[in-house]
């Protein structure tokens, strides 16, 4: 089998290569969630090693010819890489140099027989339904968004996230085109070329069946192999399978964890003075003098295994919002919904493994209100670790310490630490809050905002103060509610434009202010319709949070309901006014439920 392995970095690749997806492989199916983790990744990597290359994997493609491979593996890192320059052509279509440097990479111009030119695109898809959509993104074509499903839409979908992605992340041209840049030319994969279809797939199978390459995962199975006798070997691989089927199962990146796991168990300092260790220096952390010592795997490896897996059994269940024992706990589910790829949190719940449930509960409600305040001010990843690592070997130093003692020390840590960071950042959160909209966020930590704000004022209501899950509000039957509808008929479009004040009917219609949630069957009959028309309809939501929108409900004098009524907000009209009164009466709401609390 002739095989060719290249390395290429996105420049290299799109510049001079055409890709074909070929019908019979499967549509591009990632969701938000993939294409964030993707790039997420990469942001990390260009915040904290801009000068470093960062390899995202392999593909696998059979040679058509010297420029053209049908793809057979690596399809949807490259759909999303398309998309992503189709993303930077759209954000930087007034700059004349920077577009000429992206087009060569979306198309080329052929001439054909007739004389004319014609676009000859990078990448091209040949399943049902999504031959043109591609197309059409990188041109900047009109098209029917409506019409659009499977993996039409999920491309789509991945575009404008992007787009949403990039233009949050970067503050003006100058930060755009760094990451462009970085982009371009420092990340990069290995292309495996291939003669025939059938080689092609042979490599794909032998790639997923045996992995690739060794990382400090295997390099530390390997160390602690080698402190204990041959006849032990069988049941050392028994006790580290435990340890890779837990991460495998649930989906959890190997290293990520072992960082966490060595932050939040052991006293750690690199070059700067930080309690952080990357993946590429864990290997050498680990076998460094001092930390053979910490660690103790020379002397007791097994116990250092057992160790191992009782963290990675913690470690996957507070990620899907479980408690140690494995039930749905309230706040740790609350920070699933809305941390999405977001896990450096993780490492403070390792920390905190063995305080007291009461005080493990409380510290999860702080952090569930530290991550939204860093998500709404969208705080660097790279700020962020730096803190929390060294967060947790205070919160270790605490769980040390008898069950007063450590109720003592949790409430001078949330005073001292939580507190005072949130403090820093009340004024850059009430202006991030003040102008959310529908694009700055995905929708799934919009749903958890809403949900978070319409359970408070339900349990408000009901005079209710223990905490329950999100379920009822998150649930897909419960959909977000453009009050200005998304696609409106033309009157109310027309007349919307008319009313006084700044802002046109796009801008206020994406608006946290303009949005509620409504039960599926009530907004699909709400539909496009002028607010005095949606109002018997928001008055049949089970929400208080939507039937408020058009009356205040009244009972007794000093009613638990007559109390929230002090908080909320009912309109007669609906106009850039009212949109505006709301989105600072959510904001209210927000310092409310979202505020850090002293354990008594």
């Amino acid at each position: 089998m002739d095989i060719e392995n290249i390395k290429l970095n996105v420049e290299d690749a799109f510049l001079n290569n055409f890709y074909v997806i070929p019908d019979y492989q499967r549509e591009y199916v990632w969701t938000e969630k993939n294409v964030n983790q993707l790039f997420e990744d990469i942001y990390d990597e260009f915040q904290n090693k801009p000068d470093s290359e960062y390899f995202i994997g392999s593909i696998v493609v059979c040679k058509i010819d010297d420029k053209r491979f049908e793809v057979i593996d690596g399809q949807q890192r490259l759909t999303t890489l398309f998309l992503c320059l189709c993303a930077f052509k759209k954000l930087l279509k007034n700059n004349k140099d920077y577009l000429d440097n992206i087009k060569p990479k979306l198309f080329a111009k052929k001439l054909n027989s007739k004389g004319k030119l014609l676009p000859s695109y990078k990448l091209i898809l040949q399943y049902e339904g999504s031959s043109d959509i591609i197309q059409k993104i990188s041109e900047e074509n009109e098209f029917q968004k409506e019409d659009l499903k499977g993996s039409s839409k999920n491309i789509l979908d991945a575009y404008s996230y992007l787009i949403n992605y990039l233009g949050n992340n970067f503050k003006g041209e100058e930060e755009l085109t760094r990451f462009l840049g970085y982009l371009n030319n420092k990340v990069n994969f290995i292309q495996i070329e291939t003669p025939s279809i059938s080689d092609a797939l042979k490599i794909f199978e032998t790639i997923n069946a045996r992995g690739v390459g060794l990382n400090p995962m295997d390099l530390l199975k390997n160390l602690i192999f080698r402190q204990v006798d041959k006849k032990e070997f069988d049941l050392l691989k028994m006790e580290w399978r435990k340890i890779m089927n837990s991460l495998e199962k649930n989906k959890e990146k190997p290293l990520r964890f072992l960082r966490y796991f060595i932050m939040a168990n052991y006293k750690v300092k690199n070059s700067k003075g930080e309690a952080i260790v990357r993946e590429d220096e864990i290997y050498n952390w680990i076998t460094q003098d001092i930390n053979v010592q910490q660690c103790n795997y020379k002397e007791r490896p097994f116990e250092f295994v057992k160790k191992i897996q009782e963290n990675v059994n913690l470690y996957v269940k507070f990620a899907q919002g479980l408690d140690k024992d494995g039930q749905r706990h309230v706040y740790l589910d609350n920070i699933k919904k809305l941390s999405g790829s977001f896990s450096q949190h993780l490492v403070l719940f390792l920390a905190a493994k063995n305080f007291k449930k009461e005080l493990f509960d409380q510290l999860a409600k702080q952090i569930e209100v530290l991550i939204f305040h860093y998500i709404i001010t969208r705080t660097q990843t790279k700020e962020l670790e730096r803190k929390l690592s060294g967060w947790a070997k205070q919160l270790l130093k605490i769980s040390e310490l008898d069950k007063e003692e450590q109720k003592n020390g949790l409430n001078d840590f949330i005073e001292k630490i939580i507190k005072v960071e949130i403090k820093s950042k009340e004024n850059e959160f009430k202006a991030s809050f003040m102008n959310f909209n529908y694009n700055n966020l995905q929708q799934y930590r919009l749903r958890y905002i809403l949900g978070k704000i319409a359970q408070y004022i339900e349990q408000e209501r009901l005079g209710q103060k223990d905490p329950e899950l999100l379920d009822e509000y998150t649930k897909t039957k419960i959909e977000i509610e453009h009050i200005l509808p998304d696609n409106p008929v033309n009157d109310l479009k027309m007349a919307f434009e008319e009313t006084k004040g700044e802002g046109d009917y796009e801008e206020y219609k994406i608006k946290l202010g303009n949005l509620t949630l409504l039960e599926k069957p009530i907004n699909v009959v709400a539909g496009r319709e002028f607010f005095k028309n949606k109002k018997p309809l928001y008055e049949k939501s089970k929400f208080l949070l939507t039937r408020s929108l058009t009356r205040l409900e009244h009972v007794g004098k000093d009613s638990s309901i007559n109390r929230i009524n002090g908080q909320l907000r009912s309109f007669e009209k609906w106009d850039k006014a009212s949109i505006n009164e709301r989105q600072k009466m959510l904001f209210e709401l927000a310092k409310k439920i979202w505020a850090i609390e002293i354990l008594d």
